[in-house]
């Protein structure tokens, strides 16, 4: 059987300030996700300072503002979606405004799930497709490109290329490499990135059952 994305599940408060980005920012954002929950790391993501392995910032800037999300990955078998902050800021002042928050503590492990400085919090618990579960179009197709550009990364970052080399050895465009490295999908088509992957010496093997719209299920060996 093949493995299964893992949930993105969210603190319920924070989701609804997510749903207030604009599309796009989203869509980075929920790419990100699920490269994380196929076990890769964007470039966009970084650890989250003061809060120990496991805890991650998604921090993006778009059309002149910033966007950040916090998401923990060791609590229990979901990745957790956490504080959402639209912030009206100079991208180039991204990184100074974080450092000035870096005491904050989002996320604490609690006995059964998951607490936020020690308060009972409402969950929204994960399908496995975090685009299908905030209703994007097209949401399969976008789950798919998430996946397979999780592929490329962990391909790029195994075998130590920098997107520069990656052109090199694939012909690729260097700036193309930088898109999905930053979670940038929204110039790929599935077959683009398959081609891609095909390029760095990796075979795509996709697996299809078609089931009722409540489940889902995927299959990419790279």
């Amino acid at each position: 059987m093949p493995p299964r994305t893992r949930p993105v599940s969210w603190v319920k408060a924070a989701l609804k300030d997510f749903e207030t980005f604009p599309e796009g920012a989203t869509s980075i954002c929920l790419a990100a996700l699920t490269i994380a929950a196929e076990g890769g790391k964007a470039d966009i993501v970084k650890p989250m300072r003061g809060m120990g392995p496991g805890v991650f910032e998604i921090a993006l800037p778009f059309r002149g503002n910033a966007f950040r999300v916090v998401y923990a990955v060791q609590l229990a078998d979901d990745i957790w979606g956490g504080p959402c902050v639209p912030e009206e800021v100079d991208a180039g002042d991204q990184d100074a405004h974080a450092r000035g928050r870096s005491d904050q503590r989002p996320f604490e492990t609690a006995e059964g799930d998951v607490a936020m400085k020690h308060d009972t919090l409402d969950v929204v618990r994960g399908s496995g497709n975090v685009f299908r579960d905030l209703e994007h179009k097209n949401g399969d197709a976008q789950q798919f490109k998430a996946i397979l550009a999780a592929e490329i990364i962990k391909a790029l970052d195994r075998e130590g290329l920098s997107v520069r080399a990656a052109h090199g050895r694939t012909g690729i465009a260097a700036a193309d490499f930088s898109r999905i490295r930053h979670a940038d999908l929204g110039r790929f088509t599935v077959d683009r990135l398959m081609s891609i992957i095909n390029r760095l010496g990796s075979r795509v093997e996709v697996k299809v059952r078609v089931r009722r719209a409540d489940t889902t299920a995927h299959g990419v060996s790279a």
